[in-house]
């Protein structure tokens, strides 16, 4: 924990709403002396005032504590709007395909680092597979990488098929954190060929391989799970 960054921080707040040491001191019921200390980097103040400058200032605390603004994940926002999408793609494709009989069930992820939304729709004649969402709930934000390319496979008999691929691991505009990559990666597969008679023994993965500044290629492994019948 940095305290000379801590106090700059508040130091930043403070001339931002335009405020002197005094009148911060006294919205926070504490001494001028006490905030000039902190912001000269010879001390924090304790949880309490932490909590009084968060709900002050609307920051969170970790910001505080890090010297630094830390926005709000971009993916809780678009989570909402991938739900939104979601959703309205599971009413559309039972519209289009109500006379055919199509059962859905969920596709989600066996892997706990990982969070994954899907449906597959299934009937005698056709398989449907759409991921919508893939969150990776491990990671480290100073973690950065510049290419990434998700692979759909389904393994059968000891042998690996490709079933879809988004992605590539050329270098993007800038490093990105995983789940930043992952905001943009879906997967839509109109006709899936089931090789069990049976959906749900059907031994789905994605294959998640990310490089980094180094040169360096990481892979992840996210098995799937699928429930119902291809019948």
């Amino acid at each position: 924990m940095d305290q000379e960054s801590i106090g700059k921080f508040i130091l930043e707040l403070r001339k931002k709403n335009n405020l002197t040491q005094k009148q911060l001191a006294d919205k926070l019921n504490v001494t001028a002396q006490a905030v000039s200390k902190w912001e000269n980097g010879r001390g924090i103040p304790d949880i309490e005032i932490l909590q009084k400058i968060s709900i002050e200032f609307n920051v969170n605390i970790d910001s505080i504590l890090k010297g630094k603004e830390i926005k709000k994940k971009k993916y809780i926002k678009y989570s909402f709007i991938l739900i939104f999408i979601f959703i309205l793609l599971i009413i559309i494709i039972y519209l289009l395909i109500k006379s055919n009989d199509y059962s859905f069930t969920d596709v989600k992820s066996i892997n706990k680092n990982f969070n994954v939304n899907g449906v597959a729709a299934y009937s005698q004649d056709k398989n449907s597979i759409y991921i919508s969402k893939i969150e990776y709930l491990d990671g480290n934000e100073d973690e950065k990488y510049i290419g990434m390319e998700c692979i759909l496979y389904e393994s059968h008999d000891n042998l690996e098929e490709k079933v879809s691929q988004c992605g590539s691991l050329k270098n993007e505009s800038e490093p990105k954190t995983l789940q930043e990559l992952l905001q943009k990666t879906e997967f839509k597969v109109e006709n899936f060929s089931c090789t069990n008679s049976n959906i749900k023994n059907s031994k789905l993965y994605i294959s998640i391989n990310v490089l980094d500044t180094k040169g360096k290629i990481t892979t992840y492994k996210v098995p799937l799970q699928l429930t119902g019948s291809c019948n």
